[in-house]
């Protein structure tokens, strides 16, 4: 009747007239508040005069990514080629002997930190990956999928083709080059997921390969990489230009920790953010020059285009002036090194051997080569950041995505168009067919050390799906804001179709179009015998084609030529260009677009990674002060300068700087898969907080899980101060509170269970009274948080590391032991309670120490862990072994095992309690949110908990009065009771 829709109209006016749920959060843009700030010269807007001549930007963020990233830079080339940095083993008069050896150290280590993370993480890439393409799913179709990422009068600042030009400039415009054509003939020729099924009597079919190699790489292009842009995407878009918070990361997480964003937590986040992309960006440019280099060279027919063309005896006296600096780079190479073991630099008679001192000529302007391609894209990037987003940036976009569909389109026409059409359709079902199969291998059983020798290549996983995975993500807030920013005034709809459907077709096109006519030329090299071994690894091959006119009709057939080139035996960077070169004369007009084609989209990748950096160190202003461009342009030019110069340093790897740098950049990877599990709940609950499905502050514990009292620094107010920072403060109850619940959590959690038992348990659990119910939970979480603490202790108690079980008669007579029956036997048998880890040998290993005196000690490598070992033989009975092993790495037991779960079982007990919290109090979140705080911050949860149940009346008075009020509006709004019989 009319009083319910009196009702109805006084709670849709009341919830108009609330304020915002962003609104503490816009207040402090308005107020200048929204982070520390040094700010200097006229105020931010469109003006030239404030473009070039304003400062704005965060101190804290802004100088810690420098420390890091360059301090980063510094290591590594302080570090360079350590001599002594590693052993190798050296036969010398009939033994091997373990000497020391030259090996760059930091490509080393951080390649194994990529490795231990797809060893022990591969299951959390593989699952969250498919939780977020599920997420977007889910999000695509809900009700949240119209809603606008700006006002709902917000229009696109961009054309549709502008928008998806520089979707996919910045996504992966430049991977394609690298790995279009390369990573097809990996997978077809090189040991991949299904490595050993075509080694020796079990190969696979060539056409069978063919196909598993496309589906592969499709697989890691498609949807499992751009999910993690659209997630950062879409949520800051939503959260800037339709609530006004600050384009950076930190702003992901206000709808979890509110104003908390503001502070140390929040530019930690961004400053990481920062490095991130500046690492990412910086190795692609480093590593991207040598396929532009190597384009040039194609084109030029020549190995150097800056100095000479090429260097050898003919020309020896054009350069031979350099034969002395030649020389020292020589010597500055180490004695041991691949290089210089192999290529003297003076014959005996103390002459100038000329192949060397010509290759190291050749190797030394390549570098400066590349150095100087780096200067030249850092410049015009330069240039097109500081001319703006709507010129600079979408413009060479805009050309780049022509340019890429020219070659495409081309190659369809000129290749065979009706292979590559059959096989884009065959390779859409198979990846559909395979979706779910393929986004869930984890490779359980090949990366395990028990894997059988005919199985599927080990590295495979971390050299391949989790590499990829990693670099995704860590590109995640580099693309991620930039796909925010130019996507203001569409809905979230239109945004996942710009940044996941179109851009995975465009992938997959391409894909098929180049690793197809990639594929093609490799199955044929195997068919007509062009191996490694043929002259420059091509040949022009005519022959017939089934397609042709048949030959009866005039006796002389027709044939099909083509150049075809081994292309497994090339180089990566030099794979597309032998694919375009085979099109004869068009085939040069090809490269040459190609090249220019790589050389923009390297310009926007950098320009937009300047963009990036310098709005988020900027504390999220749209457009930030040119000078600032210019740094962030400069930064990534630099770093790439300084570890390719290294790179001059070592011939065997000159990249090695940048791989470690790309390694480094793969491992940050990990802490952000996290982050991004939080952005999707964060999104979700942005979007409940919007619909007014939730209510901000009301739906909220008082403090966050990240507050433990102390406040590390502040900002204060005031939009034209040139220094903000204001010092932090200690809630020194709060502190002190926080570390006694450390290591006494039973108390508070006692008091919770009590009070809230009190107000929720009416009647008895069974035979036990509430109370007593509650006393026992408590106990019993005492127990297993105590029992948890006392066990990992106890782990670390030292044992006897060469125990073992002695038993009877082990093999009892009648026993097939696989050629007989065994007699009897009566003799003790020992078992070796080995378990775990252990050094290979025992004792130190050192330079000089004798690899085969270890192996002797160890025994061979059929009995180095034996099962059974008898008394007498194998073992003495004092215990010595031959068959020993070194040291035990880690805790000696293994009981530390069971206190952790124990310690998981106390958390799931806290889990239980929060959810129990926030069911009764209806504040929002769910159970997995409560399983994790409580896991791994669990003092602050009790302390969450604890003012909860403290205010409860308080609540539970202001529901009152709001219900109090709802009925009084709703009697005065309602009509006379003469109207409703009416």
């Amino acid at each position: 009747g009319s009083s319910s829709l009196g009702v109805v109209l006084v709670q849709h006016r009341d919830s108009a007239m609330a304020e915002d749920w962003c609104a503490a959060a816009t207040r402090r843009v308005e107020k200048g508040s929204d982070g520390v700030w040094i700010r200097f010269g006229p105020k931010v807007d469109d003006s030239l005069k404030s473009r070039f001549f304003s400062i704005r930007f965060n101190p804290i963020t802004s100088g810690a990514a420098t420390v890091m990233l360059f301090g980063f830079v510094i290591v590594l080339l302080a570090i360079g080629v350590d001599r002594k940095g590693c052993l190798i083993t050296s036969s010398e008069e009939g033994s091997d002997i373990f000497r020391e050896s030259a090996c760059y150290t930091p490509k080393i280590e951080f390649s194994f930190w990529m490795k231990w993370v797809a060893d022990c993480f591969t299951w959390l890439y593989i699952g969250s990956q498919d939780c977020w393409v599920v997420f977007l799913a889910v999000l695509y179709f809900s009700r949240f999928g119209d809603m606008k990422l700006g006002k709902d009068d917000d229009v696109p600042e961009f054309s549709d083709f502008a928008w998806f030009s520089m979707v996919f400039s910045c996504g992966v415009g430049v991977g394609l080059f690298f790995y279009g054509v390369a990573e097809p003939i990996w997978h077809y020729t090189d040991v991949n997921r299904y490595g050993h099924q075509w080694n020796g009597t079990k190969r696979l079919p060539d056409n069978e390969r063919a196909q598993a190699a496309m589906n592969l790489t499709w697989f890691h292009w498609g949807l499992h990489g751009w999910v993690v842009y659209a997630v950062v995407g879409v949520l800051l878009a939503f959260l800037h230009f339709r609530k006004g918070l600050p384009m950076t990361i930190k702003t992901c997480f206000y709808p979890l920790i509110g104003e908390r964003i503001y502070g140390f937590w929040g530019d930690f986040v961004d400053s990481i953010s920062i490095v991130a992309t500046t690492m990412g960006v910086c190795t692609s440019l480093g590593l991207g020059v040598f396929q532009i280099n190597a384009g040039i060279r194609k084109l030029t027919g020549y190995p150097n285009w800056i100095k000479l063309s090429y260097y050898n005896e003919a020309n020896f006296g054009e350069w031979s002036d350099r034969v002395d600096s030649l020389e020292q780079y020589y010597l500055d190479y180490p004695v041991d090194s691949a290089f210089r073991s192999a290529n003297p630099f003076r014959t005996e008679d103390g002459s100038i051997h000329i192949g060397t001192a010509s290759r190291i000529a050749s190797f030394v302007d390549t570098n400066d080569e590349q150095i100087l391609i780096i200067w030249l894209i850092t410049l015009v990037a330069t240039v097109s950041v500081a001319s703006g987003l709507q010129v600079g940036i979408q413009s060479l976009s805009m050309i780049c995505l022509y340019l890429g569909m020219f070659l495409m389109m081309v190659i369809l026409l000129m290749d065979d168009t009706w292979y590559i059409m059959n096989l884009y359709t065959q390779s859409l079902g198979y990846y559909l067919w395979d979706f779910l199969r393929i986004s869930f291998y984890s490779a359980a059983f090949a990366q395990s050390d028990h894997a059988a020798s005919e199985g599927e290549a080990s590295w495979y996983m971390s050299g391949w799906t989790i590499f990829y995975w990693g670099g995704w993500i860590a590109f995640a807030p580099f693309v991620g804001i930039f796909f925010a920013r130019i996507s203001k005034g569409r809905t979230i709809r239109q945004f996942l179709n710009g940044t996941m459907t179109l851009p995975i077709a465009y992938n997959f096109a391409w894909m098929a179009i180049f690793g197809g006519a990639g594929l093609k030329m490799e199955m044929a090299a195997d068919k007509f015998g062009v191996t490694c071994a043929t002259p420059r690894m091509r040949a022009n091959i005519c022959r017939v084609v089934e397609r042709m006119r048949p030959s009866g009709y005039g006796g002389n057939p027709e044939v099909y030529c083509s150049t075809i080139t081994k292309l497994s035996c090339r180089g990566t960077t030099d794979m597309v260009f032998d694919v375009l070169s085979q099109y004869a004369d068009v085939g040069a007009l090809l490269a040459v677009v190609c090249l220019i084609s790589l050389i923009l989209y390297f310009i926007t990748s950098s320009d937009s990674g300047s963009l990036v950096d310098d709005i988020v160190s900027a504390n999220g202003i749209e457009e930030p002060p040119v000078v600032q461009r210019v740094y962030w342009a400069f930064t990534e030019g630099a770093a790439a300068t300084a570890l390719l110069y290294q790179g001059r340093l070592n011939y065997d790897a000159p990249d090695a700087g940048l791989r470690a740098l790309q390694s480094a950049s793969i491992c940050v990877g990990l802490p952000y898969t996290f982050l991004i599990c939080f952005m999707c709940v964060s999104l979700w609950r942005a979007l409940q907080y919007e619909r007014g499905e939730l209510k901000w502050g009301e739906s909220q514990f008082k403090h966050s899980v990240l507050d433990v009292g102390v406040t590390a620094y502040g900002a204060g107010e005031g939009t034209t101060r040139f220094f903000n920072l204001k010092g932090g403060s200690l809630d020194f109850s709060r502190f002190s509170k926080f570390m006694f619940y450390i290591v006494a959590p039973i108390l508070p959690f006692y008091n919770v269970t009590a009070q809230l038992t009190k107000r929720t348990a009416g009647k008895s659990e069974g035979m036990l009274s509430p109370m007593t119910w509650a006393l026992l939970k408590t106990l019993f979480a005492a127990a297993m948080f105590y029992v948890w603490f006392i066990l990992v202790l106890v782990d670390y108690v030292d044992v006897d590391a060469d125990a073992f079980t002695t038993f009877g008669a082990v093999i009892p007579g009648g026993q097939w032991t696989g050629t007989a029956w065994s007699a009897p036997d009566a003799s003790q048998h020992k078992v070796s309670q080995r378990y775990g880890m252990y050094r290979r040998y025992p004792g130190e290993v050192v330079d000089g120490t004798s690899k085969t005196a270890l192996d002797a000690q160890v025994t061979n490598e059929a009995n180095f862990f034996p099962q059974y070992l008898q008394a007498g033989s194998a073992y003495s009975d004092s215990g010595a072994a031959i068959g020993q092993v070194g040291d035990r790495l880690g805790a000696p037991l293994h009981y530390a095992v069971i206190g952790w779960y124990l310690y998981m079982t106390f958390a799931c007990l806290l889990m239980s309690l929060r959810n129990q919290v926030r069911t009764t109090y209806g504040l929002a979140g769910n159970i997995v949110e409560d399983f994790f705080a409580a896991l791994f911050v669990y003092p602050t949860v009790l302390m969450q908990l604890e003012e909860m149940v403290a205010s409860a009346p308080d609540l539970e008075s202001k529901q009152n009065k709001i219900d109090a009020q709802v009925a009084e509006k709703s009697m005065a709004t309602s009509p006379p009771m003469e109207s409703q019989d009416a």
